[in-house]
């Protein structure tokens, strides 16, 4: 299905288009009752939204040590990086305090990168989870700002499809029909447990939306 961003986003065949919204939540007393809180993000160096970024390191700190659960398969970074040079992120195994990611692929001239955690992030006594919790920059001078918000139906009979990857293609001089199969796509987005997918931090412009049952992420 093709698309086009602009200031309105048009409803997609199969899609539903939906306004999803999240509340914060306040950290609880030590000694007090069970802690049901998520951790709380505190800073990140670069800060969260650096525009001209030119780092090779990024770290991540919240307000209690924290574990990260299932990462291969809840971490989505869009643009694709080259699965060759995988980004390293610790912790794994073991609790921190804060989040380290070592970049070790070239980045693009004025991109705006989403490193989306899903719901990995958790705190490590009670596994209280910070959903939907993500690191924002740009190589750029600006933060592209674009949201596209759904969810998947089967075209017959209608029920919810999870765990789907969603791929959006860029409509540029240079997309031809071959683009899914030979080029990374512009954006991803995955629908994990759920049916509901977001794109966030999009350009402005036309794209072709894929859905794609790819547990390897080998796209």
């Amino acid at each position: 299905k093709i698309i086009q961003l602009k200031r309105v986003l048009h409803p997609l065949l199969l899609v539903l288009v939906f306004t999803l919204s999240q509340c914060a939540k306040k950290g609880r007393p030590s000694g007090g009752p069970k802690d049901e809180d998520p951790p709380i993000f505190l800073t990140a160096d670069p800060p969260y939204g650096t525009i001209n970024f030119d780092k090779d390191e990024i770290k991540i700190y919240f307000n209690e040590y924290i574990k990260l659960k299932d990462l291969n398969k809840q971490l989505i970074v869009s643009p694709p990086l080259n699965p060759e040079n995988p980004s390293l992120i610790t912790p794994q195994g073991s609790p921190s305090k804060f989040i380290s990611i070592k970049l070790l692929d070239t980045l693009k001239e004025n991109t705006t990168y989403i490193f989306n955690f899903g719901n990995s992030v958790e705190d490590n006594n009670e596994s209280n989870t910070l959903e939907g919790f993500k690191y924002v920059f740009s190589t750029g001078s600006y933060i592209d700002s674009l949201t596209l918000k759904g969810g998947v139906k089967n075209s017959f009979s209608s029920d919810d499809i999870k765990d789907i990857k969603m791929l959006l293609y860029r409509l540029d001089s240079s997309y031809t029909d071959s683009a899914v199969y030979n080029q990374k796509p512009s954006y991803v987005a995955s629908t994990l447990d759920t049916s509901r997918f977001e794109f966030t931090n999009m350009k402005e412009g036309k794209y072709f939306l894929m859905a794609l049952k790819d547990q390897a992420s080998d796209y």
